[in-house]
């Protein structure tokens, strides 16, 4: 279904050629649609940035005002799935920006934040329910037994089958007009057949973007370590320290930790529409491949260009 796309109202110059991609074509065009519309995805991204500093400043202030274990526990499971959820959301704005792009509109981010509104609660739905299979049984207040940590291992395999599964709920929702149930299982259809592809296309990307991250976020650590802005010990440990990991995920107490969260914050960001990008190919490319869907745009780009006066 196209209901959500007005040909009529495309500019077929800008509309790429459908044809299947494998890794190689979906990673390029990705990294292309990126550098194109440069401007349009780091605005949508900006918002994951302000909304997370935010979160996090509130979240170091109740960790401060607690004197309780547990409840620290609890205040940092809320942190990690408010943190999830809102990348889900600014991935979900970057995946409607994706697929107006994909069908040759110039598109702004205000146009791309009112296309994910008018199915705000239908992709807000699907990403609670992957949401509640992806973290819940990972949350800290659970306790840490080993019959807990055998129940983890043991629900890995099911984790990991239904979230790549569902892996493509997003761009269902916000093209097909979908319910957040039905999306759910159009996904998995989608993929059904051609699971084990989908996983190491998804398993790539996140890769691609992890090593972007690495790469950004110690880059901009080496140089304020250089500058003195970072690191109390000698330069060397405090290189170290970078290359190691060692800032990521603390929480930004002092002021050295405070600059390297912000700029892993910045990279994670920088990275967002690339996951998104991403598997809105993918999703194009299990519809051209299953459903001819290139045919069909191809049909529809035909009728727009004779209704052009």
């Amino acid at each position: 279904m196209l209901n959500s796309i007005d040909t009529s109202k495309t500019d077929n110059r800008q509309i790429p050629t459908p044809q299947p991609m494998g890794l190689g074509g979906i990673l390029d065009a990705t990294l292309s649609l990126y550098r194109d519309n440069l401007r349009l995805f780091l605005g949508a991204a900006s918002i994951y940035f302000i909304l997370i500093a935010l979160q996090e400043c509130i979240i170091v202030f109740l960790l401060e005002m607690s004197n309780t274990p547990s409840l620290d526990d609890f205040i940092s499971d809320v942190d990690s799935v408010l943190g999830t959820f809102v990348y889900m959301l600014i991935v979900g704005v970057s995946i409607a920006a994706c697929i107006e792009i994909y069908f040759g509109r110039r598109v702004t981010i205000q146009e791309a934040l009112q296309h994910f509104s008018s199915y705000f609660w239908e992709y807000v739905g699907a990403s609670l329910i992957c949401l509640l299979v992806s973290e819940f049984w990972l949350l800290d207040s659970l306790g840490s037994s080993i019959q807990l940590s055998l129940l983890r291992i043991a629900f890995l395999p099911f984790l990991c089958f239904y979230l790549v599964s569902w892996v493509l709920y997003g761009p269902v929702v916000l093209l097909e007009e979908s319910t957040a149930t039905q999306a759910l299982g159009r996904s998995k259809m989608l993929v059904r057949g051609t699971w084990r592809r989908v996983f190491g296309i998804v398993l790539a990307i996140i890769l691609f973007t992890f090593a972007i991250d690495y790469i950004l976020g110690n880059s901009f650590g080496v140089t304020l370590a250089l500058l003195g802005i970072v690191g109390e010990g000698s330069l060397m440990e405090t290189i170290g320290d970078l290359l190691s990991l060692k800032y990521d995920g603390m929480r930004p107490t002092s002021l050295d930790v405070l600059v390297m969260y912000l700029v892993y914050l910045g990279a994670e960001t920088f990275t967002l529409p690339i996951y998104a990008i991403g598997v809105t190919l993918l999703y194009f490319d299990l519809r051209i491949r299953k459903e001819r869907f290139d045919i069909e745009m191809q049909v529809r780009n035909s009728q727009a260009l004779d209704m052009k006066p």
